[in-house]
């Protein structure tokens, strides 16, 4: 494997990161529009206080590395993405700030906060959804707007994001919280999961129908290997959210993200961007990659900074573990 295709694949396991820890964090956030009672709201906020800040390390991580790796991928993802990569700036920013502002006005600072929570996942959803579908872009740039990028498919993706972070969010909730909150949390997540599954055939569905090289890839033994996995895995999950075994069906939901992030990744592979207006025009992970030596140099410091990432995440977690109950806290 050469340097290009490793840190393809790192990239790969950065992205997959980010959703799976943070993406219960924005499940959370979208939950609290659902929640009416407001102390129920403090309890949740609580589940993802201590932890939410450092799960965004990932996020961080993959965009550095997206940048160092291949800058002309990053010049192209900004000069097309460029107001959607804005927006989606503005609304971590805001995100941020809801934190430190919602014990000023909690009913309208929580509406906010679900709004901001569910917006971010669909906004990645709708950029992920135009890199499988491909843009319209050619030697002369990019031809299109804003609203270019939010077609049916890349929608359908975002749609598909933004309910499977819900999905996992509210299993978080379910593993964290108890009593009537938790059993609220319960029936959300089988809905949420039910949304999922439909949502992910109509995203593989879609590719066929607008991404036929993508999905010809993705037809290959390993893309249906995997395929069959996060079937086979969701519809377990939905299983065990019925059955109240919530701990395993949290772990699910958190595999999820990685291996769904993965077969994305290989169904792409070589090619980050392809048109949709001229089919010989390309940009292949190798043409946009820095220098070997570069590749090289950074891929080992990046794997010992990622397995130091990992280990004081799993400390946090250790550290802060347990059922939340109290309203007291950070918010």
């Amino acid at each position: 494997m050469d340097y290009a295709t490793a840190w393809f694949y790192f990239s790969a396991f950065l992205l997959g990161m980010y959703l799976a820890f943070d993406g219960f964090d924005l499940g959370i956030g979208t939950l609290l529009a659902f929640v009416k009672d407001q102390r129920d709201r403090d309890v949740l906020i609580n589940t993802i206080a201590p932890v939410w800040d450092g799960n965004e390390v990932w996020f961080i991580t993959w965009g550095a590395g997206i940048f160092a790796m291949w800058p002309a991928l990053y010049a192209t993802l900004f000069s097309t993405f460029y107001l959607a990569v804005w927006l989606l700036a503005f609304l971590f920013i805001f995100r941020a700030v809801g934190f430190e502002f919602r014990n000023r006005n909690k009913a309208l600072w929580d509406k906010l906060f679900a709004l901001v929570s569910a917006l971010i996942p669909l906004v990645i959803g709708v950029i992920v959804g135009n890199l499988i579908m491909g843009i319209p872009i050619d030697a002369n740039g990019f031809h299109g707007s804003l609203l270019t990028l939010f077609r049916p498919y890349p929608l359908i993706v975002g749609l598909f994001v933004l309910f499977a972070v819900t999905w996992h969010g509210a299993n978080w909730g379910v593993y964290k919280t108890t009593g009537k909150l938790q059993e609220e949390l319960r029936g959300y997540a089988f809905k949420f999961w039910v949304l999922t599954v439909v949502f992910l055939l109509l995203t593989v569905i879609g590719m066929k129908i607008w991404a036929p090289l993508r999905f010809e890839r993705a037809l290959s033994t390993v893309g249906l290997g995997l395929t069959l996995i996060i079937l086979v895995a969701g519809l377990l999950d939905g299983y065990l959210i019925k059955k109240g075994v919530e701990k395993l069906a949290f772990y699910i939901s958190w595999l999820a993200f990685p291996l769904v992030v993965f077969l994305v990744y290989y169904s792409m592979y070589p090619n980050w961007i392809i048109s949709t207006t001229d089919p010989n025009f390309k940009l292949s992970i190798h043409a946009l990659a820095a220098s070997p030596l570069t590749l090289q140099a950074v891929l080992g410091v990046s794997v010992i900074l990622a397995v130091i990432i990992m280990a004081y995440t799993l400390y946090v977690y250790r550290a802060f573990g347990g059922k939340v109950e109290s309203t007291e806290g950070y918010y």
